[in-house]
């Protein structure tokens, strides 16, 4: 015997546009806080590839609403993407509050997208009760677009024809759907999807964000309403996704506006999380939804934890960090030839020198971490076997260490051509063991460089969380490509940045170690 039932119901803005959510509540008379989710994925799906069903949550006492955001699955009016949602999103909270079935009390969840959802508003709307945005980030350009400028190729391109695919459904347009499904499935996306999307979905802000970046023109900017961000909050990030830097920006600006935000950092992907997740945020509604006492940050005891990659394990998370853990690179010009020339020093200055070429026909490629196709654990022993990628790596470490916050590599570089990447790698050689174990990524596109002049530029890799164990070796990689999670650089213009091409040029990069070091930031900067 089933314990809920659903149905469909409609929502009329303002505007006139109607939108559909589908709403499951316990199958008997009452009422019950309510749980909302506005997503563009189809409101059947209810975001399960990360979420128990709403069936889980009726069982724990909860009315769900999914709704089908503005253009998208069956609502009415057109798909403008981030800038859309902020009236749509309070226009619904008030509808939610005023069903039958709704006690008034309203929390939200969702992630990537449906945790933008959660963050705009409009400003003067009521705040929910609590929220739990997950995987997700305010800033477009640094949270959604780029890593130090260069574009997220896979990433993006292949989110962009998910949304395109959706709206060929919604059309009726199934040789349109076939022809991007079939780009994915055979992986020309990666060369083809820029031109797919502009036959399928010109408008796409995947094209526009790309045609910001190549003009360096400004990118729309959203910020979370100070009112919402001081409710009760669970902000739930992943080490290996790719808008973690969002999360620790979130719990920043939620403290900043005197909130008290709960956090966890998790062994996750974008889509792969955690066992436990599901009762960590049931404990979370249920404290805030179900309580009869009102909330009071003095006395709650808040989550605050991360997981340490190599120990396995939660950790308390905190902003303290090494900064006495400074990282010079030596080389005497072959660190790309012999594993063990390149070394990585603590507390020591740099020396020497190195340099790579990068050659479009085979651009050194990429994967796991946070950008990869297949994002998490990578082992890139036979990348870092190649001799367009410089190696620098410790000696054993005679005890543990602990490497947790922000990496940022400071180097001194200079390319015979104008535009040029630099690409980074951070990974764990554990004793006796052949993987090398990647754990943190960082990314640089430089343009309008003058030729052969050198300058020092700043990296910021991905936030992590490791502990160096006791006889095991930190390995610092430097490409000048990182396929497909960047494009490949052509040297001149960005025209034809993304898949080789014959328009690609070879590009030289020539490091000065002299004036290279690596250190640790803290996670929320001050």
């Amino acid at each position: 015997m089933s314990h809920s039932r659903w149905y469909d119901k409609s929502l009329v803005l303002k505007d006139g546009v109607r939108l559909i959510s589908r709403i499951w509540v316990p199958n008997r008379n009452g009422s019950w806080p309510a749980l909302l989710m506005r997503q563009p994925y189809g409101r059947e799906i209810a975001s399960t590839i990360t979420y128990s069903h709403p069936e889980w949550w009726v069982s724990k006492g909860y009315m769900v609403i999914i709704q089908d955001v503005r253009g998208m699955g069956s609502s009415e009016g057109v798909f403008n993407g981030f800038a859309q949602e902020a009236n749509d999103t309070s226009e619904t909270h008030e509808w939610v509050r005023s069903l039958k079935e709704c006690d008034g009390k309203l929390g939200l969840y969702g992630f990537s997208y449906q945790g933008f959802t959660q963050l705009t508003g409009e400003s003067n709307s009521k705040p929910p009760d609590c929220l739990s945005p997950a995987m997700t980030g305010m800033n477009i350009k640094e949270h959604w677009c780029s890593d130090g400028g260069a574009y997220w190729w896979h990433n993006n391109i292949a989110w962009g024809l998910q949304i395109a695919a959706l709206k060929m459904k919604r059309e009726n347009n199934l040789f349109a759907w076939g022809e991007i499904r079939l780009t994915l499935e055979n992986k020309s996306y990666l060369r083809e999807g820029i031109d797919i999307l502009k036959k399928y979905d010109p408008n796409s802000f995947v094209l526009e964000w790309l045609k910001n970046l190549n003009n360096s023109s400004p990118f729309e900017e959203f910020e979370p309403i100070s009112t919402w961000i001081k409710q009760p909050m669970l902000i739930i990030g992943g080490l290996w996704d790719p808008h973690l830097k969002g999360a620790f920006d979130l719990y920043k600006k939620s403290k900043e506006a005197g909130g008290s935000p709960e956090i966890i950092i998790g062994n996750a992907t974008h889509l792969n999380w955690w066992e436990g997740s599901q009762e960590s945020l049931l404990k979370f509604f249920d404290k805030h939804l179900k309580s009869d006492e009102n909330f009071n940050s003095k006395n709650s005891v808040f989550e605050k934890k991360i997981w340490n990659i190599s120990l396995n394990k939660w950790e308390e998370l905190d902003n303290k960090f090494h900064p006495e853990f400074i990282f010079g690179l030596k080389s005497n010009g072959i660190a790309n030839i012999e594993v063990e020339e390149g070394s990585l020093t603590i507390n020591s200055k740099g020396t020497g020198w190195f340099t790579i070429v990068n050659d479009p026909w085979r651009p050194a490629p990429s994967d796991g971490g946070h950008l990869g196709p297949n994002p998490g654990k990578f082992n890139r022993s036979t990348i870092d076997k190649r001799l367009d990628v410089g190696v620098f790596q410790t000696n054993p470490f005679q005890e543990d260490q602990y490497l947790k916050g922000v990496p940022i590599l400071e180097i001194s570089a200079k390319s015979d051509k104008p535009n040029f990447d630099i690409c980074l790698a951070l990974s764990l050689v554990e004793e006796g063991n052949e993987n090398v174990n990647q754990f943190s990524t960082g990314f640089l596109r430089v343009k309008n460089s003058k030729i052969s002049e050198e300058c020092i530029y700043q990296i910021t890799m991905h936030p992590t969380n490791i502990c160096l164990i006791k006889n095991s070796k930190l390995r610092l990689s430097i490409s000048a490509a990182a396929y497909p999670s960047i494009g490949v650089n052509t040297g001149f213009g960005e025209g034809n940045v993304g898949a080789p091409s014959a328009n690609h040029n070879y590009i030289t990069l020539s490091f000065n170690l002299n004036k290279t070091f690596m250190k640790m930031t803290p996670f929320f900067n001050k």
